[in-house]
């Protein structure tokens, strides 16, 4: 019995003091993304339309963290982003539009990351600093811009008589399956202290992917969250 037990004792021996008290957690985020997107301008003699443009996006989602692995932790974050923006057209036919719509985005993060040192914090407990990377998969909604108003009224300057073209840009342009999808790689760096069965974490990540957010190949965010460790 007791060379049974042998082996077990020694992995507990051997395994980090901070990793026994919580092999993984779940927790929620706030994420905070920076960018900016300009104002769109189109139209001739029969048609405008002008979008007002954003900077940033907000909004938070879940994340979960696995630190039971040796050398490297492991998280996966699926997480969404939103901006609202203002559009006017307006064209010979249809009374003109006014409305504000939303911009968005849905996203998976799938991070390696490793503790590049470790903070002995008074009061609060241990914590460390941790730098990582990983792939990421996207989601994004479609801004109504020149090419979306084409092809909901045709022609610019003669269509969308009879048509209530607020409701139907907002029903296009929140259909899923006309968001645009695509992936990319990241970095990551931040801080995750621990307090009794709780993780706080806070995050700067930059995202290099194309066709998320328009006219950039990249995009920054920081992201806070708190987790629960089991």
């Amino acid at each position: 019995m007791k060379r049974l037990a042998a082996p077990f004792i020694a992995f507990f021996l051997l395994l980090p003091a901070q990793r026994a008290e919580a092999l993984f957690g779940i927790g929620l985020k706030y994420v905070s993304d920076s960018f900016s997107v300009g104002e769109w301008t189109d139209g001739d003699d029969f048609f405008t339309l002008t979008g007002g443009g954003f900077d940033g996006a907000q909004l938070g989602g879940l994340f979960v963290y696995v630190d039971a692995i040796p050398f490297i932790d492991l998280e996966a974050s699926f997480e969404t982003s939103g901006a609202l923006y203002n559009l006017s057209f307006d064209n010979p036919v249809i009374d003109p539009l006014d409305a504000q719509f939303v911009w968005a985005r849905l996203s998976q993060y799938y991070t390696a990351r490793k503790e590049v040192f470790g903070l002995g914090i008074p009061i609060l407990g241990g914590g460390a600093i941790h730098v990582g990377g990983g792939i990421n998969n996207h989601q994004t909604s479609k801004l109504a811009d020149k090419e979306v108003m084409t092809s909901i009224l045709g022609d610019l300057a003669t269509g969308g008589a009879g048509m209530d073209l607020e409701k139907t840009l907002k029903d296009f342009v929140e259909n899923r399956d006309n968001w645009i999808e695509g992936s990319g790689i990241h970095v990551q760096a931040g801080l995750q202290v621990k307090v009794v069965t709780f993780n706080a974490f806070v995050n700067y990540r930059l995202t290099m992917v194309e066709d998320v957010v328009p006219g950039a190949k990249s995009f920054s965010s920081i992201w806070a969250g708190l987790a629960i460790g089991l």
